[in-house]
């Protein structure tokens, strides 16, 4: 328990990508894409990382080759992808911050898969059930009959980063227990041996190898704690999950599984061959509905609205839920493909359509912003620039949120390129506020970010429509300024797109920043659900989110404040087929995200 692309196509423009209506996030680095456009890290080599030794797990023989069963399991799937494997000693309590920032391809060190760990990397299937141990030594204390007996004054063992360590300190820390954590497994039960703590939680395998030549050491309680393996994996290596599982699933039919097994194992009580209890009912407080948002802003503000949605959705059917924001838009999609039946994902549109193309996802009910269901690309420059049309863009510097911007870069590279227009040098500016901000000081000549419309006073559209009507009346300009209420106003009208982030540093911004066009409408963000969710609680929350809009709408805005949803719409996967062509076209797949 331990547990950019050319764009050469002239249709582009007529194709629209989509993402989340204010998409700053950036959510994977060019070093990442790179890397994950292979199998592994080292082309046919697989990298594994593990803590050794951790017998029967992994260990080293005299040669000091890596054995054990999961060693067994990893070059047998190598094998079968055609791989070789190069094995990494390392300490296991940094092994999963190592394996998310791409040390290695995959973990094998008897790691149990927890939702903590899943929001940073990526998991197989379970390859093994597991359960702690807990041992003492019978010579020093033979009034120790369970963890029962243990109270103030006692200490066990347990080893840095496992679940035996969160098991110990969530159940028996709170009777008084000393938690002793050590890096190394051998050396909590060297602890135990010596009288220096009561008793040891790890892993009830590995315990059964530490006790074999200890005199004392017996293990004097099972502790099931619902524990499955897995095999991390690097979450930017897609694909190489995806083989991983299809090894394991073949290797379980024809029991090469049960060969390794039967190799390390005396009894079957570990091996996900045998049947398990069925798992509680979806929406129980015991399998709560995953609701999965996309980073935006900060993961805090984002999971405080999801709450409030949650409890509201609570009142109306009776269901649980739990808000996560995963890694990474690519996160959340590979978080809805792996638990199909029990998860809702608020993403942007873009996402959507590779989820669906990946697994099925399915969409309910898509955004409304200031009263549009869509929100545009728009091209700035400085209010005091000679740029008067898009032509005039070629050659000049661009700057933009990042690479994975659907409104600041995606839709403008199909602008530029469906109109022949080359821009100059181009810089990630680090978000929408962050382009403004370019284009303010005259770092950039242009800057491409997201376009709402402007509204009143009163929050009510004030726009007509049109490319030459998005920006503030040339009238109304100078009047712009920041309120005692930290708003930014022009008179009688409210400013809403990309550069209104940019108020409180810069309140001069709009006499500054002028709008030059904008794109054709993109979709807002939408709600989906993981593509097994039953029929019936997809019809029942549905209207519950309908409902909540309707009859509390200024709950309904706090509970979705972070990403500005005003109410909801129906909405069917056909309106994403111009979506999905464009991504087509433009080579985009998760790996993107």
């Amino acid at each position: 328990m331990r547990a950019s692309r050319v764009l050469g196509l002239v249709f582009v423009l007529a194709l629209i990508v989509s993402a989340c209506g204010d998409d700053d996030a950036t959510t994977t680095t060019a070093a990442t894409t790179t890397a994950a456009s292979s199998l592994t890290r080292t082309p046919g080599v697989l990298t594994v990382g593990s803590d050794i030794p951790y017998p029967p797990f992994e260990d080293f023989d005299t040669a000091s080759n890596v054995i054990g069963f999961d060693a067994d399991l990893i070059n047998e799937i190598a094998t079968r992808l055609g791989l070789e494997v190069d094995w990494i000693d390392t300490a296991f309590d940094t092994i999963f911050t190592q394996l998310a920032t791409g040390q290695f391809d995959v973990v094998a060190s008897a790691t149990t898969i927890t939702p903590e760990r899943a929001l940073q990397v990526s998991f197989t299937e379970p390859y093994y059930n597991s359960q702690q141990g807990f041992t003492v030594n019978t010579t020093l204390t033979p009034f120790i009959n369970g963890t029962e007996d243990l109270g103030t004054g006692d200490s066990v063992a347990v080893q840095t980063g496992t679940t035996g360590a969160d098991w110990a300190t969530t159940n028996l820390a709170p009777l008084g227990v000393l938690v002793r954590e050590f890096d190394v497994v051998g050396d909590a039960y060297n602890a135990v041996e010596g009288g220096q703590v009561t008793g040891v939680v790890s892993d009830e395998p590995s315990a059964f190898v530490e006790i074999a030549n200890r005199e004392g050491l017996e293990i004097v309680e099972v502790i099931d704690t619902n524990e499955h393996y897995g095999f991390g994996v690097d979450p930017a290596r897609t694909a190489l999950l995806a083989q991983m599982n299809t090894a394991l699933a073949d290797m379980f039919a024809d029991g090469t599984y049960q060969t390794i097994y039967d190799t390390w194992f005396e009894a079957p009580a570990g091996s996900v061959l045998f049947e398990e209890p069925a798992p509680a009912a979806i929406g129980t407080a015991e399998n709560p509905i995953q609701v999965l948002f996309v980073p935006s802003v900060s993961a805090e503000e984002i999971i405080a609205g999801g709450e409030l949605l949650a409890e509201a959705l609570n009142t109306a059917t009776g269901l649980f839920f739990e808000v996560q924001v995963p890694s990474s838009y690519a996160a959340t999609i590979e978080a809805m493909c792996a638990s199909p039946d029990n998860t809702i994902g608020f993403i942007p549109a873009n996402a959507y359509v590779l989820a669906n193309d990946l697994c099925g996802v399915t969409p309910a009910l898509k955004s409304l912003r200031f009263g549009y269901t869509e929100y545009w690309a728009e091209v700035i420059v400085p209010r005091d620039s000679d740029i008067d049309s898009l032509d005039d863009l070629n050659g000049k510097t661009w700057a933009y949120p990042d690479a994975t911007s659907t409104s600041g870069f995606l839709v403008p590279s199909g602008m530029f390129a469906a109109l022949g227009i080359t821009p100059g040098e181009g810089f990630e500016a680090g978000g929408h506020t962050g382009t403004v901000r370019a284009v303010y000081n005259n770092e950039a000549e242009f800057g491409t970010v997201f376009f709402s419309p402007n509204v009143d006073l009163e929050g009510n559209t004030a726009w007509d429509g049109t490319s030459e009507d998005a920006d503030v009346p040339a009238d109304l300009v100078e009047t712009c300024a920041v309120t005692a209420e930290g708003d930014l106003v022009c008179d009688t009208v409210r400013p809403q797109d990309a550069r209104r982030g940019l108020r409180e540093e810069a309140p001069d911004v709009i006499q500054k920043v002028r709008i030059l066009a904008l794109s054709d409408p993109i979709p807002n963000d939408l709600m989906a659900y993981g593509p097994e969710f039953p029929a019936d609680l997809q019809a029942e929350i549905t209207q519950a989110i309908k409902d909540f809009a309707t009859s509390d709408p200024d709950a309904f805005g706090t509970a979705f404040d972070a990403y500005s949803w005003d109410n909801v719409a129906d909405t069917t996967d056909a309106e994403f087929d111009s979506i999905r062509a464009l991504l087509i076209a433009l080579g985009y797949d998760l790996e993107d995200l």
